[in-house]
C-alpha cells in the first residue's frame, strides 16, 4: 500500500515537473523588446520614437509614419536628418503615454522629399532631440497593403504664380 502512495506521489511530482519546468529555463518572451508592427522603433534620449515607416510608391517623395512619445512633460523639436544633409524638423508635443502619430489616416504627414530608396528598401535616418542622435534603418513601403492604403505623400502639385 504504502509503495503505491510513493509511486503516484512520483508520477505526480514528475508531471508537475514535465509540464511546467522548462519554463523555469527559458527565456520569458514579454522581457524582451521587439518591433510588432512592419516598422521598427528607437529610443532618442526622453523621446521614444515607435512604428517607423516611409510609404513611397515611387521611391522619390515619402511620408514617415511614426508615433512619438515624449516623455520630457515639455515639447521637443524632433530633426529627422537623412539622405546628404536633408533635416525635416517636426514639433514633438508633451504627451501623454500614447504619443503623438504623424502619417496615420486624419493625421498630419511629414512628408520626405529626395529620398531616392525604392520601397522594398531601406532607408537611413538620424532622429536628433536637441541633446542626443540615433541613427537607424526605416523601412520604405508602398500603400499597397489595405492598412496603409490613402496614406501616400500628398504633395501640393501646380503652384500658383503670379
Amino acid at each position: 500500500m504504502k509503495i503505491r502512495i510513493v509511486i503516484a506521489a512520483a508520477i505526480a511530482v514528475g508531471v508537475a515537473l514535465g509540464t511546467t519546468g522548462c519554463g523555469l529555463i527559458q527565456p520569458q518572451a514579454t522581457t524582451r523588446h521587439y518591433d510588432a508592427s512592419d516598422g521598427v522603433g528607437v529610443n532618442v534620449g526622453k523621446l521614444k520614437l515607435r512604428n517607423l515607416i516611409v510609404l513611397s510608391n515611387d521611391g522619390l517623395i515619402g511620408s514617415l509614419l511614426l508615433t512619438g512619445v515624449n516623455t520630457t512633460g515639455k515639447a521637443i523639436d524632433m530633426v529627422a536628418t537623412y539622405g546628404s544633409g536633408i533635416n525635416v524638423v517636426q514639433s514633438v508635443p508633451s504627451s501623454d503615454l500614447n504619443g503623438t502619430t504623424w502619417g496615420g489616416h486624419g493625421e498630419p504627414q511629414i512628408i520626405l522629399g529626395n529620398i531616392d530608396t525604392q520601397p522594398g528598401a531601406m532607408i537611413e535616418i538620424m532622429f536628433t532631440d536637441g541633446t542626443e542622435s540615433v541613427s537607424t534603418l526605416v523601412p520604405v513601403l508602398t500603400t499597397g497593403q489595405p492598412e496603409y492604403e490613402g496614406l501616400q505623400p500628398k504633395v501640393l502639385t501646380g503652384a500658383v504664380t503670379e
